[in-house]
């Protein structure tokens, strides 16, 4: 598996969270058909996964952990119920 740096190919979503949060870094990947979007604030890290074809896989989602916060051994996972979207929440 690889993270794919994909920022360039999402401006306006990049534009959007640093123009209307308290973000102040952003960076999309691209792991296959999973998007992942990290996003860092003063306060807290959040990592988006998302699969609009299927359902994110253990594997994906262990992976993206690893690699993004592999310092953080204390994290949230949000998951909706169909799984193709799973929210990583560590606070700083």
């Amino acid at each position: 598996m690889h993270l794919i740096d994909v920022t360039n190919s999402y401006a306006e979503l990049v534009h959007s969270q640093l123009n209307t949060t308290s973000v102040n870094y952003v960076k999309v990947y691209s792991l296959g058909n999973t998007t992942v979007v990290y996003t860092e604030s003063p306060i807290a890290i959040g990592i988006v996964l998302e699969n609009h074809h299927r359902k994110i896989r253990e594997e994906e989602l262990e992976f993206v952990i690893k690699r993004l916060i592999p310092d953080h051994t204390s994290y949230q996972l949000t998951v909706d119920k169909h799984r193709r979207v799973v929210e990583i929440h560590v606070d700083k």
